[in-house]
């Protein structure tokens, strides 16, 4: 029985990481994109705005990184204590300080 909540954290983890993953090739795409446009704009106020967007982007892609390397970890730790705790009634768990 204790395996049941087990099964859908999973999939919602893997779900999310799929997501983080689509979502980064599109802001990839998208940085690109505006890269290559201010590069080719004349107007120089446009231009400095679209570089902006694209330096926005790019801080959206570092935490983008951030968050995923959180849900991984929190995904190992959840997977050893599962395993440490056959049945999974580990009902308090400890106080983890360092994510």
């Amino acid at each position: 029985m204790g395996k049941k909540p087990e099964q859908p954290q999973l999939e919602r983890a893997e779900k999310t990481l799929l997501a983080i993953k689509e979502f980064k090739r599109y802001l990839d795409g998208m940085e690109k994109d505006l890269s290559r446009t201010s590069k080719k704009l004349s107007n120089r106020e446009v231009a400095q705005s679209v570089g902006f967007v694209a330096t926005g982007i790019h801080e959206a892609l570092n935490y983008l990184a951030i968050v995923k390397k959180v849900i991984e970890k929190t995904e190992r730790i959840v997977s050893k204590r599962n395993i440490s705790s056959p049945g999974g009634t580990d009902a308090s768990p400890e106080p983890r300080t360092n994510l």
